[in-house]
Parts: structure tokens; sequence; C-alpha cells
């Protein structure tokens, strides 16, 4: 296993993992999903130039690709306005920059992050991070649907993790974290909000 941390845990160190053979990858860090209205409302979202997108070609669709992502290292900088240096990456990765890397070898992706599932809903599917990452060739994706309490989510993935490395079936794996929650955290705030997507 590699881990990023800190200052490591980059947009840059993120796109260099693809085209190599990674068959697992578990991110934890911010999601986000900023709907037209919350673009046009947000004064801190206003600044950002890759939301504010007026090419006619583009479909509704093709847009929502670019209001969904993750938020790794330096992201802070772009989002309270500063400028970066030429030739970095700003850590703000879109699903639309995610749909364009290749992880034809991933069997297994985990967002452990708020509302990594969410996007715009049309009769084609949820455009978002989901569709993001199976452009790039994941094969099962396990992310969450609103915003997750940590101490439960936390519990929840060692108790995942346990129970695939233990030999379980990654679904089945899956479902059994969800029960052992349930048990002490009856509320579906606290189990419910993650997904699992093949």
């Amino acid at each position: 296993s590699t881990i990023y941390m800190g200052v490591e845990g980059t947009e840059t160190s993120f796109k260099r993992l693809s085209g190599k053979p990674v068959s697992s990858l578990h991110i934890s860090t911010h999601g986000f999903y900023w709907s037209e209205d919350e673009i046009a409302t947000r004064h801190d979202l206003q600044q950002l130039s890759f939301l504010q997108l007026n090419d006619s070609s583009l479909r509704t669709e093709d847009k929502a690709m670019f209001h969904s992502g993750l938020l790794f290292a330096g992201a802070n900088a772009i989002l309270k306005g500063d400028s970066i240096p030429d030739g970095y990456d700003d850590g703000i990765l879109t699903a639309e920059e995610i749909s364009k890397l290749d992880f034809s070898g991933l069997d297994i992706l985990v967002l452990s992050a708020c509302q990594t599932g969410l996007g715009k809903v049309t009769s084609e599917g949820v455009f978002g991070l989901q569709r993001g990452f199976k452009k790039a060739g994941a094969q099962t994706i396990l992310m969450s649907l609103w915003e997750i309490p940590d101490t439960e989510t936390s519990k929840l993935m060692r108790y995942f993790y346990e129970n695939w490395l233990s030999g379980m079936e990654k679904h089945t794996a899956f479902t059994e974290a969800q029960r052992k929650i349930k048990e002490s955290n009856p509320s579906p705030y606290y189990w419910a909000g993650f997904i699992m997507l093949d």
C-alpha cells in the first residue's frame, strides 16, 4: 500500500496513479456537488472559473461533471481566492478531469467523503463523481449520499475492511458493516449514507 497524507495528498499525486496497476483505492477527503443554483448564489463559488461555463455547446449533463469533484491538499488557497503558480494543479479535481484518467484496473474505489454519490440526475443517470470514475474504468464504487458523521463513518470503514480482508465478498462485507453500525445507531443517518455501485 502507498499512503498520501497531508501535503502529499495532492491532485497531482492522485493523477499520477492514472494508468498504474491500482486494484483498490481509498480516498478520504472532502467531496462536493454544487448545483447550478448554489453556483449562482454563493459568492465564494463565483470566483471559480471552471464553474462558470458559458459554452452553449455543452449539455447540462456535461456541465454537471465540472460541478462535482474532490478537494485535495492546496484546494483551500484557490477557494479563498488566492492565485496559484503556473504549472501547478489547484487541488480541485472535478469529475470531468477524472473521466479522462485511466483506472481500468481498479476493482474497488472507496470515496470516504461527504456527498460523493451526488450529481445531476438525468434520464441517462447521475452525472457526478461516480460517472467520472466509471468512465475512467472503476468497477465498484463505495460512496456517500449526504454529509456523513465522522465517528460512524470511521467505524463503518473499519468494519468493511475487516470483513473484506477476512475473505468476505465486497458487497457482503459492506452490508455486514452497515448492519453492525445499525445495531448501535438505528437511525439511517448513521448507517445508510453510503451506497455501493457496480
